[in-house]
């Protein structure tokens, strides 16, 4: 079974501003992320994750990116395995720096990237490529190219999803308030039929 979940990271603005600004309270529980909608931990180097259970949520969308980054630096992330579709991007005092995205609906060896890309990118792009083509290329069974935008957010952050962490892999369990953006996504989901994933 293939995540279906959504990751930011904010360095510049202290965890509890983070957190009042999304309109989200602490439970004072803490568990493994993915076991809860929102859970979350600050990392020794600066940055606050906050992972959310969902693929696309509301918090890493544009409008809600533009708003967050103010003052500060913030790496979204958003994750669907079943269909291997990611994305990654860094947004800053309101605007969008970056964004690399890898569909392989569209293709395999799909990649899309535009902006001031960071340092190491290139690198990461050949290293993941040649593994594709060492594979079989658009003929193989795995996805190099899915790692693309999540390597290239790990490299700035030092989060990645399926990869075990040095640090304490405890998150905080956070719950959405009312007239939050996660308020108004699950009334939104509500409405949706069981089929429909967006």
């Amino acid at each position: 079974m293939g995540n279906a979940i959504s990751w930011l990271a904010v360095r510049g603005k202290s965890p509890e501003a983070v957190i009042q600004e999304l309109e989200l309270t602490p439970t004072g529980e803490t568990a493994q992320y993915g076991e809860f909608l929102f859970t979350g931990r600050a990392l020794s180097n600066g940055w606050f994750v906050l992972v959310i259970n969902h693929c696309e949520h509301d918090f890493v969308k544009q409008k809600s990116l533009a708003s967050l980054s103010k003052n500060c630096e913030v790496i979204a992330c958003s994750i669907e395995e079943h269909v291997m579709f990611c994305s990654s991007e860094l947004w800053t005092n309101g605007e969008q720096i970056w964004r690399i995205e890898h569909d392989a609906q569209k293709s395999i060896d799909h990649i899309n990237s535009f902006g001031a890309l960071p340092e190491g990118y290139l690198a990461i792009e050949r290293e993941f490529s040649e593994e594709q083509k060492k594979a079989g290329g658009r003929e193989a069974e795995v996805d190099y190219f899915f790692e693309i935008p999540l390597q290239t957010a790990k490299s700035i952050v030092g989060f990645k999803h399926d990869e075990p962490s040095s640090e304490d892999d405890d998150f905080e369990v956070f719950d959405g308030t009312i007239g939050s953006s996660f308020a108004s996504q699950k009334s939104a989901q509500s409405k949706r039929p069981w089929w429909k994933l967006w």
